[in-house]
């Protein structure tokens, strides 16, 4: 006998409310991941006080993004499932400005693509409230952010990081400091 329609929806309904969780997760741990680099680049024998801005930034950014999730999900009658963040005894250690960069860059392409699978799903069932929820405030800025970082991590090459340590201090006094003062 085949499914009837309520059915399907309910399916969906739940494969959905399943992946926005999954995003949810992903982007705490993005928060969780960004707040780490943030202390990292604050710290005295590293002094990157811009970059340390910048991933703060971003944490908040993926933590009003989570917020939003949820919202949506108990807009459709899901209920959030939460495990740990991340692995507390795992530290992220990077031995530089431009290691945390990449790492940031990696981090931002895999929540990128998770993005898109749970686009790819609400786009194959139809359900363009949750596409449209995507591309309005999810999808572009995830563009700005890669192609962003992509320059940050080309532009600290140019200058000769990782072996060239000062490279990074003037990229983070100067750059840096001007990306954020303009946001």
């Amino acid at each position: 006998m085949a499914a009837s329609d309520s059915q399907l929806e309910q399916i969906y309904l739940s494969e959905s409310n399943a992946a926005l969780n999954s995003q949810i997760q992903l982007q705490l741990y993005g928060s969780y991941i960004y707040l780490s680099m943030a202390s990292f680049c604050n710290k005295e024998e590293v002094a990157l006080g811009s970059f340390a801005l910048f991933f703060l930034r971003q944490s908040q950014k993926w933590m009003k993004r989570t917020e939003m999730l949820f919202s949506l999900l108990t807009e459709r009658h899901g209920s959030l499932t939460l495990g740990r963040i991340a692995n507390q005894d795992h530290r992220q250690d990077w031995f530089d400005g431009l290691m945390a960069m990449e790492c940031a860059f990696h981090l931002e392409k895999t929540i990128n693509q998770s993005l898109l699978q749970l686009y790819s799903l609400a786009n194959n069932k139809g359900d363009l409230s949750l596409c449209q929820f995507l591309k309005c405030h999810f999808l572009p800025q995830q563009v700005e952010i890669l192609k962003e970082m992509g320059g940050y991590m080309t532009n600290l090459r140019r200058l000769g990081a990782p072996e060239n340590h000062n490279a990074e201090k003037l990229f983070d006094q100067l750059t840096m400091a001007d990306s954020i003062k303009k946001k």
